[in-house]
């Protein structure tokens, strides 16, 4: 079972050679288990702007106004500068496909799942909404993997679409860089790199209460924790949650929240972003969720794909944190 689902999610492919044995027989069970997948949180908390069919620009304002003393001789005196700018967004047409002969489900454990008759047995998905569940789930999956490992460089060929936002931040020397004297991030220093990076926030995102969240991986965020409680007088106040497949607490001392992500876990990378400046580009968003099932007759196969738009960008890169380690 567990090669048939390892095949499926990384091939879209169907091979059934590793459940012809044991030999067909009359299984009557229903539970039908599938390979854990995180969910896609990422696109939920960012600015998702749809229609982008290619590229589309994120338009910017930027002023910087006076502040002078009203009287007759300054009411016509302007001082100040107003400048609209811009940012490209880039989006590219993906799409997850795989086929289907039914006939080889045959004399498999798969054999009870296809429809009565010879004929009507082709033009049938068996278990379509399970499938189609799961192939959205892997859809999304891929996506958000995409949107933060990105490199065009990438011998992935999942992740070689554009560049995620972990290449451009590590590329942006715009960015708020914090030097740690640290190599790693473990049970001895990782409240400490946190409140690092939570100290180069600039205030001024505080102060117009945007969005800040400081992210990371899980295994960075437990060596977080592991301090804390070692360390610390305050580790009963700290309440961790589990959101989908992101852990998320307040850094104590702070009113930020650490969150995790499955695409930072291991890497020893922590950022701090504001998700109003960040963007997801798509033609739909709903596209994600949308499955196509088709029967080819001239092949007598059942193709079940999915396609959509995607590309990310993000602004005002001097209101990013990036860290940095020795």
């Amino acid at each position: 079972m567990k090669d048939f689902k390892t095949i499926l999610k990384e091939k879209f492919d169907w091979n059934v050679g590793d459940i012809t044995t044991p030999a067909y027989i009359n299984e009557q069970s229903e539970d039908i288990y599938t390979d854990l997948l995180y969910s896609s949180g990422l696109t939920s908390r960012i600015n998702v702007i749809e229609n982008v069919k290619g590229k589309q620009t994120i338009k910017l304002l930027n002023a910087d106004l006076a502040l002078q003393e009203a009287t007759c001789s300054t009411l016509t005196n302007p001082d100040g500068s107003i400048s609209f700018d811009g940012k490209d967004i880039e989006t590219k047409r993906l799409m997850v496909l795989t086929e289907l002969c039914n006939d080889t489900l045959v004399d498999t454990w798969a054999q009870l799942l296809l429809a009565i008759g010879a004929n009507r047995q082709d033009r049938e998905m068996p278990l379509e909404d399970v499938l189609i569940a799961y192939m959205i789930k892997q859809s999304k999956k891929k996506n958000q993997d995409l949107m933060f490992k990105g490199d065009t460089t990438s011998a992935t060929p999942d992740l070689a679409h554009y560049d995620g936002f972990i290449k451009m931040w590590e590329a942006d020397g715009d960015l708020i860089n914090v030097t740690s004297t640290e190599t790693s991030i473990n049970a001895t220093n990782g409240f400490d790199i946190a409140k690092e990076v939570y100290d180069a926030i600039p205030s001024v995102l505080f102060d117009n209460g945007a969005d800040v969240e400081i992210i990371t991986g899980r295994a960075e965020a437990n060596a977080i924790l592991s301090q804390i409680y070692n360390d610390k007088d305050y580790a009963s106040s700290i309440e961790v949650e589990e959101d989908g497949s992101s852990l998320s607490f307040i850094l104590p001392t702070t009113s930020t929240r650490v969150r995790t992500y499955p695409q930072l876990n291991g890497l020893g990378k922590m950022f701090a972003v504001p998700y109003s400046y960040m963007f997801y580009g798509c033609d739909l968003e709903s596209d994600s969720e949308g499955m196509e099932i088709k029967y080819l007759e001239e092949s007598e196969k059942l193709r079940a794909r999915n396609l959509f738009r995607s590309g990310v960008q993000y602004v005002y890169p001097e209101y990013f944190v990036k860290l940095t380690l020795a």
